[in-house]
């Protein structure tokens, strides 16, 4: 499969921070729908080769831990080397691990970091400047919702959120003379494929839920939307005229959210 000649990101090149499944392979499959070709960044797994398969010279998958500074910018340039430049980049990979501040290990307080905050600000490094050689690019921030109203036991994933917004505010200002634009795009409830109560303890996840039903979560979110739907929101934002920046887009379903 190669990238569709008459797309909305026809001749474009685009690096996908947890590219192999979930959120960042919705992304791929419709970046490349829209002639775009992709760089896929994840952690070695039978779903990164998958991917490779599924849509053939369009993706370059390579396997790349985005918690180590080293193999990211190793990864990109050699993306960039593949397809001759690098025009977006969309820093999707995360972790959200269901735990309290004061029961969680230091490792993984550091991993949550180490992805989720560190990971955007390695891949943004190393993607500025094949950005700035392709004449200015796009670089999207996949955030949450959950910055607006915090979980319990999803504390260090928020504060990470945060971090990473922080980051790409920053960013906006120093590169905005470089004519790179940096956008947030805040996610609310996603449907996937798998449970969270599957990849969660079923103790601590019924805590979770009740105590974000008291709080109010549930309305706020609302009904899950589509992977489908987030990456049509992506692409919207990567199609508009240059002349404008979008900051922050918040993507939440519309309908209320279903009763527990």
């Amino acid at each position: 499969m190669s990238g569709a000649p008459g797309g909305r990101l026809a001749g474009r090149v685009a690096a996908i921070t947890g590219g192999s499944k979930g959120m960042g392979r919705a992304f791929a499959e419709h970046m490349v729908a829209e002639g775009a070709r992709v760089v896929a960044l994840a952690r070695p797994s039978a779903a990164l080769d998958a991917l490779g398969r599924a849509l053939g010279d369009a993706v370059l998958p390579v396997a790349c831990d985005v918690a180590d500074g080293g193999a990211v910018r190793a990864a990109l340039n050699r993306g960039a080397a593949h397809f001759g430049r690098l025009d977006i980049l969309v820093n999707n990979a995360a972790i959200t691990s269901l735990l309290k501040v004061e029961g969680a290990s230091d490792a993984e307080i550091e991993r949550e970091y180490r992805v989720n905050l560190l990971g955007p600000a390695f891949a943004s490094s190393a993607a500025i400047p094949h950005l700035r050689a392709a004449g200015g690019g796009d670089i999207i921030f996949i955030s949450s919702e959950i910055v607006r109203m915090i979980f319990p036991y999803l504390t260090l994933y928020a504060s990470s959120k945060y971090g990473m917004e922080g980051l790409a505010t920053g960013l906006r200002s120093e590169l905005r003379a470089q004519g790179t634009r940096v956008t947030i795009l805040r996610s609310g409830s996603v449907a996937t494929n798998s449970d969270l109560r599957a990849t969660w303890p079923a103790d601590v996840a019924d805590d979770f839920y009740s105590a974000a039903q008291k709080m109010g979560g549930m309305h706020f979110t609302g009904a899950p939307i589509t992977m489908a739907t987030m990456a049509e929101t992506l692409v919207s934002v990567l199609s508009l005229p240059r002349d404008v920046n979008i900051d922050l887009v918040e993507a939440r379903g519309r309908a209320p959210a279903p009763m527990a």
